[in-house]
């Protein structure tokens, strides 16, 4: 379940399963909807018939056929239709803000294809006889559509559900990004949730984390995995993106959910009590210490311990940590005895250990590859998902009424654009406490609109404008759609709108195209590592997303090289930028699969152009 209690919604790309009839509703579905407790959603089937009743469905199926026509009689002939399947499973993937993607993909391999006969409409209703091909497992239909899908939409989780021996397909669909394979037959709904929990993209259910971006979902599916395991996990995020609270739905998305869960906020602490605040004294052990205390690690004893900002634990702890973390056994200060413990560590930070690794004096390199074995999770910054603004704010302002005993208030339109368009450094923790302050101001109002929300001065990058002729914030349109409308509406009716706009517009033209192209670009990448975490960049991938069909390698090239060139000028800062390294990445790639032809120089009897 979300954390709205809705079902995850999910996609079944079958032949089978997804055909219509003309007169009835599809008994197959049927069938398989009881077999994994689906609710069917498609909304194909309506007026055929009484939907069949899931009380406590496991996911909303929508079921695609993958060929046309989706409902056949004998007599017409059934293709293969791959360009309009992307198109729907693109539809569903690539939703507004707020709405729910596909958690998930269910893909047959075998499509038959052909004409309907009365011989297989007998056997099988709507259902052609097949051609040769069809059932040959390098031919497989299906095998066509994850290679397809795993080029433009890596990250959409994908597994196999199939009738044919799974080693027949193994190495082809794990090369191609899918994440399982179910036998039909053998199928539950435990074994669907239970992938559904590993593999898909679903918000947490308890709503501890508000969200359906697909950066957090990524994440918490991270969470998800590692929970199962004893190895100790890194959490790497900005200050104030809820690592305290990524590292509590691991522990209580794990076995020992219901065992102890210590947090140790290591820069909190004063150097010298790092040391007994994790692993305790005995009585007598320094001045004060009037009796025996234990420290975090026996406290977490068979469950969770949270290290938040791991970075900072002084050099002198970190060989007795290192053991701690090895040897499951922790020694209090003033003796000798040790005392074995079974804990699991999740440790966070918002800094750079590899660059205090490389430091004599920083971060040993030993305890840095202990507290990552289990995985590095990487924990997105607020602004990098502001599509979960509105979830946030509203979670937040329940808590906030609750809290100052307000009434309760709908957040407005104009108020949530301008939440929307602020950066939020400070991320989560900022966003909450701009919420909880508005509403303390005004506890008596049904409406939280933009006078209540005090939003934090921006850092100035510049010199700031004088007080007298401030400078003018244009505000951010609320779509692209708006922005092309503006542009395109727009009339040049007098001399002074002509004269000299043209380098403006080229180059207004030219940023926007890059800043398009980059946040593209930022979607797209993968293979996040702690050493690389923005990134592999992929360029196909990223060029059929902003077309929104496919295009080949060598196009793409073509087209990324053609956006960075409309004014090379106007983009130079962006391409030489720290923080835009990736656009000039992306040109330098783009560059090499497809390198710029130099024009032949001139000869001397070419036509030279006319002077003027």
């Amino acid at each position: 379940m979300s954390e709205t209690g809705t079902p995850p919604r999910i996609l079944i790309i079958d032949d089978l399963f997804g055909r219509t009839l003309p007169d009835r509703r599809n008994e197959d579905r049927s069938n398989l909807c009881g077999q994994y407790l689906l609710e069917d959603v498609t909304g194909d089937e309506v007026g055929k018939g009484v939907p069949q009743k899931i009380k406590m469905p496991t996911a909303r199926a929508v079921f695609h056929r993958g060929q046309t026509p989706s409902c056949s009689a004998v007599g017409e002939v059934v293709e293969n239709n791959l360009e309009g399947t992307l198109r729907v499973v693109r539809d569903g993937w690539l939703v507004p803000d707020g709405e729910q993607a596909w958690a998930l993909v269910l893909l047959d391999l075998c499509f038959y294809t052909g004409p309907v006969t009365e011989e297989s409409d007998r056997k099988t209703p709507g259902m052609p006889e097949g051609r040769p091909g069809d059932d040959t497992a390098e031919e497989y239909f299906g095998l066509r559509i994850l290679q397809a899908l795993h080029e433009e939409m890596p990250d959409l989780p994908v597994v196999i559900l199939s009738s044919k021996p799974r080693d027949e397909v193994s190495r082809n669909f794990s090369y191609n990004g899918a994440r399982a394979f179910i036998p039909r037959d053998q199928g539950t709904p435990e074994l669907l949730e239970d992938y559904l929990n590993r593999h898909g993209l679903i918000p947490d259910p308890a709503g501890l984390i508000a969200g359906r971006s697909r950066m957090l979902l990524r994440a918490l599916r991270d969470a998800r995995q590692v929970a199962e395991s004893k190895q100790p996990v890194l959490i790497r995020g900005e200050a104030g993106t809820g690592k305290e609270l990524l590292a509590r739905f691991i522990h209580s998305s794990g076995p020992h959910a219901r065992e102890p869960f210590e947090a140790v906020s290591l820069p909190a602490i004063p150097s010298p009590l790092v040391e007994d605040t994790l692993f305790g004294h005995v009585r007598g052990a320094f001045d004060g210490a009037n009796s025996d205390r234990p420290g975090k690690f026996e406290l977490a004893s068979d469950g969770t311990l949270f290290l938040d900002e791991v970075g900072d634990t002084p050099s002198e702890v970190q060989p007795k940590l290192l053991r701690a973390i090895q040897n499951g056994e922790v020694q209090r200060l003033g003796t000798d005895r040790t005392t074995k413990v079974e804990v699991r560590i999740v440790s966070a930070t918002n800094v750079d250990i590899e660059e205090r690794v490389a430091r004599a004096s920083g971060f040993r390199r030993d305890l840095l590859d202990r507290l990552r074995a289990g995985g590095t999770i990487l924990l997105p910054p607020l602004r990098a998902r502001k599509e979960d603004i509105g979830l946030l704010a509203e979670k937040f302002v329940r808590e906030a009424e609750r809290d100052a005993g307000a009434l309760r208030r709908h957040l407005d339109p104009e108020a949530l654009a301008l939440l929307r368009e602020h950066d939020w450094p400070g991320n989560v923790r900022e966003l909450r406490n701009v919420i909880f302050e508005a509403v303390r101001r005004y506890p008596d109002v049904e409406h939280l609109v933009p006078l209540h929300i005090k939003l934090p001065a921006r850092h100035a990058t510049g010199p700031a404008p004088a007080p007298s002729s401030p400078a003018p914030t244009p505000s951010q349109p609320e779509s692209i759609e708006t922005l092309l409308r503006a542009v395109d509406a727009y009339r040049f009716e007098n001399r002074e709108q002509l004269v000299g706009k043209l380098p403006l517009i080229e180059r207004s033209f030219a940023r926007l195209l890059a800043r398009y192209l980059k946040a593209a670009l930022e979607e797209k990448t993968e293979n996040h590592t702690p050493e690389n975490p923005r990134g592999e960049i992929r360029i196909q991938p990223t060029i059929n997303m902003m077309r929104g069909s496919r295009v080949t390698t060598s196009k793409a090239a073509d087209i990324i090289k053609q956006l960075l060139s409309v004014d090379r000028e106007a983009i130079e800062p962006l391409l030489h930028d720290a923080e835009e390294s990736i656009l000039r990445e992306a040109l330098q790639k783009a560059l090499s699969l497809r390198p710029t032809r130099r024009k032949p120089s001139a000869d001397a009897n070419d036509p030279q152009p006319d002077s003027e």
